[in-house]
């Protein structure tokens, strides 16, 4: 009998990617959509994933375009499952589909509602069962931590929406904590900077440019940056060019990833002793694209006393964690959480 494919979502605040057993993964795309409103009745689904996301700040009237995931989870289900039925209907030309088994990653620390709401876009998609990883775990599997031995490990996954900061031992949670502010945020802050400091407005998009260019999580660092984006000048009252460099932004960094480190420590602080014994020996892993900020590792590092490493591939390992999963059917069964 000819078994349906089976399939790992990640449901991710800035990027959505599925993965089907034994074929890999078959889409990547931003979790944005956008939505044309119609003289009568329901809005239509215009564009999704990365064309929608182009257009952020520059829609017409008509046009709405929408993240339907904010800070990890669901903040709106209709959307959210359009954006999923969407992102499928490309796939299941490719892949056999019939009531397949389901894994959904997302934050371990999100409320029952937030988990049932989880499951019933799995159910909505057509699942035959949908199970659900917690992200601090998933990411490290995927960045090759041993999540099924006794040594305890930690996982501060910073995710566009959430960090969490995970001890994981025996393919379980020891302890956890979860601070809804992530990478997004550091977008935010640099857009409320750049208004208050420099009287210079600036959108989403050439923010994450800004941070992805020259931001650093240290004042002191070495190696300055500078970046020319456009905006508008208040003072002016006109569209203008500006140049941004790497210790003028600071201040918004800093805020953002002094939180990180707040939230990091007491979550050491919590860990039995054993655990911390493990930690203080084998570190503290990163993961998530937040991970990816130039100098975060050394940051936390130098804060914590611990040493701080980063996963291979950061901004995949939430996704990698959960493709092992689905492929190992005993890493599956151990890590796996009902709904």
């Amino acid at each position: 009998m000819f078994r349906s494919t089976d399939f790992y979502i990640d449901l991710g605040t800035a990027n959505t990617l599925i993965y089907a057993r034994r074929r890999g993964f078959l889409l990547n795309e931003p979790s944005v959509v956008a939505l044309r409103q119609k003289s009568a009745g329901q809005p239509e689904l215009f564009a999704l994933g990365a064309p929608a996301k182009k257009m952020i700040g520059k829609a017409p009237e008509r046009l709405s375009v929408l993240r339907p995931l904010r800070e990890g989870v669901i903040s709106d289900f209709d959307n959210t499952a359009r954006m999923l039925h969407a992102f499928l209907k490309r796939i299941k030309e490719n892949v056999h589909w019939f009531r397949p088994r389901m894994l959904i990653s997302l934050p371990c620390e999100v409320t029952r509602f937030e988990r049932r709401a989880v499951e019933e876009v799995g159910f909505e998609l057509g699942a035959r069962t949908v199970s659900l990883l917690d992200e601090p775990v998933a990411a490290a599997v995927g960045a090759g931590l041993p999540v099924l031995s006794n040594r305890g490990q930690m996982v501060v996954d910073i995710g566009g929406g959430t960090t969490e900061i995970a001890v994981i031992s025996l393919g379980g949670i020891v302890t956890s904590r979860a601070v809804r502010v992530g990478g997004d945020d550091i977008d935010e802050a640099i857009i409320a900077l750049m208004r208050s400091k420099y009287h210079f407005v600036i959108g989403e998009q050439t923010a994450e440019r800004i941070k992805m260019a020259v931001a650093s999580a240290f004042a002191d660092e070495k190696d300055q940056r500078s970046i020319q984006v456009g905006g508008f000048d208040l003072l002016r009252g006109l569209p203008s060019k500006r140049t941004v460099d790497t210790r003028g932004i600071f201040p918004a960094i800093d805020s953002v990833v002094g939180g990180f480190a707040v939230t990091v420590r007491k979550a050491l602080e919590s860990c039995p002793p054993e655990i911390a014994a493990d930690i203080a020996e084998s570190g503290i892993t990163l993961a998530g694209g937040g991970a990816m900020l130039r100098g975060i590792s050394d940051r936390l590092s130098h804060e914590l006393g611990v040493k701080v490493q980063i996963a291979r591939d950061p901004l995949m390992s939430v996704a990698m964690g959960g493709a092992k999963a689905l492929e190992d059917d005993r890493l599956f069964d151990a890590l796996e959480r009902p709904a």
